[in-house]
């Protein structure tokens, strides 16, 4: 307990013994250097300088009065000249900086037009494609053996060749159409101008419904603006040539006589499929009651008939306009710039399911959709069971041959 007192010191003994702990020497030294700071010369200055100086304002309260100039202000202690200047710090706009990007944008828009200006001059002036559509003239005889000033001996037909891409053609005569195709390519085998444009055409002549492959030497001339042309020469026949020039297909408009009265039994599609020689024919009429008609001839080639290896079909289509009367459609239609008229007399029959067109001679078309049209369009559902059968004809033939 003793030893532990004495480790704990009142603040009055540690005063003391602060105190005492600050030497009499210690003080002395300090005195000292405080005496040599301030020197004599440095205090007589001060002295002069504070002697020199104007004696101070008095701004005491009681003197204060209130000047004539001090600024208004406003309920909330804002001056006039403060909510001035307040004002035009709000109506001032940052200036925007102009992006770094812009003038990268602006190139590249440039680039893309001056691009796009060059790709529609190359498309004007210098395209060598033959896709569009091409107008060509035939001066082809009447057949008459004397002609008169009424019946000259040749007529002008005019041919629309329609190359719609992905080798598709199309070539019309007025309101018919016949369908084909085509390849244009570069000439590389022998026979063909090597490295020029040739063209191989395969289609059927909407007039004689003659089918016809050839393949042409291909020239292209002109422009957008002076008008393009094309010439093709046949590889196998050089005095063989067409002349074509640009021109986008006209479809003649054809007009129906007075008020047309519809046949109720004879509006539809009839269609009738006749074979022979390797080839077969599906043609349909379809009569519909605004008075148009569509005429489709589907010819298919067997692959033995055509001579490529495979089967080969053609379209083609008659649009026109039909009225009938007392058992007769007047039919009327565009062949070669000329309005032509058929007229075929007709016969409704089987509870008007069958039609009889009389032309050249009677032929029976079945209203599509009813049994007897499936039956002429599907031949091979009716006559698979003797399909099946055949096999085994034949295997028991050879059984007995074999014994």
């Amino acid at each position: 307990m003793e030893d532990n007192e004495k480790l704990v010191v009142s603040p009055g003994e540690a005063t003391e013994e602060f105190k005492e702990s600050a030497a009499p020497e210690a003080a002395e030294a300090a005195n000292e250097e405080v005496e040599e700071t301030a020197a004599p010369e440095g205090a007589e200055a001060a002295t002069e300088e504070i002697e020199g100086a104007e004696a101070p304002k008095d701004y005491s309260f009681e003197n204060f009065e209130e000047s004539e100039a001090t600024p208004s202000s406003d309920s909330n202690g804002i001056s006039d000249d403060l909510r001035e200047l307040q004002n035009s710090a709000a109506n001032i706009k940052p200036v925007k900086k102009k992006s770094k990007l812009m003038a990268p944008i602006i190139i590249s828009v440039a680039i893309v037009a001056v691009a796009a200006i060059a790709a529609l001059v190359m498309m004007l002036f210098f395209n060598k494609n033959i896709d569009g559509s091409w107008y060509y003239e035939q001066e082809v005889p009447t057949g008459y053996a004397e002609s008169s000033a009424d019946e000259p001996p040749t007529v002008k037909i005019g041919y629309y060749f329609v190359f719609e891409g992905n080798n598709k053609l199309t070539v019309k005569s007025g309101s018919t159409s016949g369908s084909g195709t085509y390849t244009f390519r570069t000439g590389s085998v022998e026979g063909e101008p090597i490295g020029e444009p040739v063209v191989d055409l395969n289609f059927i002549d909407p007039l004689s419904n003659q089918p016809i492959t050839q393949t042409f030497k291909a020239e292209i001339s002109g422009n957008a603006f002076t008008g393009k042309k094309l010439k093709l020469t046949s590889l196998t026949n050089n005095e063989f040539s067409l002349n074509l020039e640009s021109k986008n297909y006209e479809k003649p408009e054809l007009k129906l006589e007075g008020d047309f009265v519809a046949d109720k039994e004879t509006e539809g599609k009839w269609i009738t499929v006749q074979n022979g020689y390797g080839v077969t024919y599906t043609m349909s009429y379809e009569f519909k009651s605004d008075g148009t008609v569509s005429i489709v001839t589907v010819q298919k080639i067997s692959s033995a008939m055509s001579g490529s290896g495979k089967d080969i079909e053609y379209t083609v289509t008659i649009d026109g306009v039909y009225t009938c009367n007392k058992g007769k459609f007047e039919i009327t239609y565009n062949m070669g710039g000329e309005n032509q008229k058929a007229e075929l007399p007709y016969a409704v029959k089987e509870k008007g399911n069958m039609l009889t067109i009389s032309a050249a001679q009677d032929i029976d078309y079945y209203k599509v959709g009813s049994a007897s049209a499936d039956e002429i369009l599907n031949p091979l559902a009716t006559t698979a069971p003797a399909v099946e059968e055949a096999p085994k004809q034949v295997q028991e033939q050879a059984t007995t041959k074999a014994k």
